[in-house]
């Protein structure tokens, strides 16, 4: 199982539909994937996939080409990934412990769960309410390398045959998360996931392909210190960035006024863009215009946080100026609407 990115990313794709199209970030918070329980507001972070058997790590190293401390180092990423989240999140506190236990032997597989006198000791001395722990990592890589023959023809005319060598690399990243709580001694949450990343260079010999390859460490921990973030984001409401595309041209009469609301927007200064935008989009001498302005619009309320006015004028821009672009975005409200009533749920304590 892969824990997939926000479905936001998704969204925002399909909004940047013209490259010349001005564009802004929100910054947005996401909700997590589950909720958890409301006593539960700090949390220790533990690695325990260290492998109990180090020689037996290195033997297969040896046999699969991994570099030695590549596990290590993407371990610590991993943590580190998840203590970025956590410490963003409005929804936790973040203890940081630096303890390293020793997983299975070589590291490739979850052990059966911690010991609950072990938990509630550590969460006790780190003054958290629940553990997350990394519970196993292991990374492999495959490299193959393919001759191409590839025929050319000088100015004079003459064929000849060029040797290009292309090296591909495939990394496999296994990650098992557990997040545990004392009071109630149960495992909110188990999981393995895992994440892969591909390079490819050419050459023109084999061991220049290779060493053209980018350094494994830096894949491993790239991709390790982003499991970990997106392991905080299963559990945690964390902050995302949207990028929103508007309208900054329009033709006719109205061409003028649609740059210098433009200009305030780049400026940030949403109220004031609003003030020249909504004027234009009630108008029905130029409906396409009209549809550009009341697009822009709801892009304005989104990004002062009125997603209800947002939603209205999207409808506005596609039911009747027939906006093309609104169609999607109309989605795109609803979903953020969505996670909002998410949101005040995972974050409102229950009343006393």
């Amino acid at each position: 199982m892969k824990i997939t990115t926000s479905i936001y990313a998704l969204a925002s794709l399909i909004l940047c539909l013209s490259a010349c199209s001005p564009s802004i970030q929100i910054r947005a918070l996401q909700p997590a994937q589950m909720k958890i329980d409301d006593h539960i507001s700090t949390i220790a972070i533990v690695d325990r996939s260290k492998p109990s058997k180090g020689w037996l790590n290195a033997l297969e190293g040896a046999v699969t080409g991994e570099a030695i401390g590549q596990d290590k180092s993407g371990r610590r990423k991993a943590v580190q990934g998840l203590a970025e989240a956590l410490s963003k999140t409005p929804r936790f506190s973040l203890k940081e412990t630096g303890i390293e236990l020793t997983g299975s032997e070589t590291g490739s597989s979850m052990l059966p769960p911690m010991d609950w006198n072990e938990v509630m000791s550590i969460c006790q001395k780190y003054g958290a309410d629940a553990l997350a722990v990394i519970e196993m990592f292991d990374s492999d890589q495959n490299v193959r390398t393919r001759r191409d023959d590839i025929k050319t023809k000088s100015k004079s005319g003459r064929d000849s045959i060029r040797i290009e060598y292309e090296a591909d690399r495939r990394l496999d990243i296994k990650m098992g998360w557990r997040l545990y709580d004392p009071k109630s001694k149960i495992i909110i949450d188990e999981i393995v996931v895992t994440q892969g990343a591909d390079s490819r260079e050419k050459a023109e010999t084999e061991t220049k392909a290779r060493d053209r390859l980018p350094s494994i460490y830096r894949v491993i921990e790239d991709v390790s210190y982003k499991t970990g973030l997106d392991y905080g984001a299963r559990i945690a409401p964390t902050w995302v960035t949207l990028n929103r595309t508007y309208y900054g041209k329009a033709k006719g009469t109205y061409e003028e006024k649609m740059k210098q609301a433009a200009r305030y927007a780049e400026a940030g200064d949403w109220l004031k863009a609003a003030e020249i935008w909504q004027p234009i989009a009630q108008q029905k001498s130029d409906l396409e215009t009209a549809g550009k302005a009341a697009f822009n619009m709801a892009v304005a309320n989104e990004s002062l946080g009125k997603l209800d006015l947002a939603l209205d004028w999207a409808k506005k821009a596609y039911t009747e100026f027939s906006n093309k672009k609104a169609k999607s975005y109309i989605e795109t409200i609803k979903m953020r609407q969505n996670d909002e009533r998410k949101l005040e749920y995972q974050l409102t304590k229950p009343k006393v």
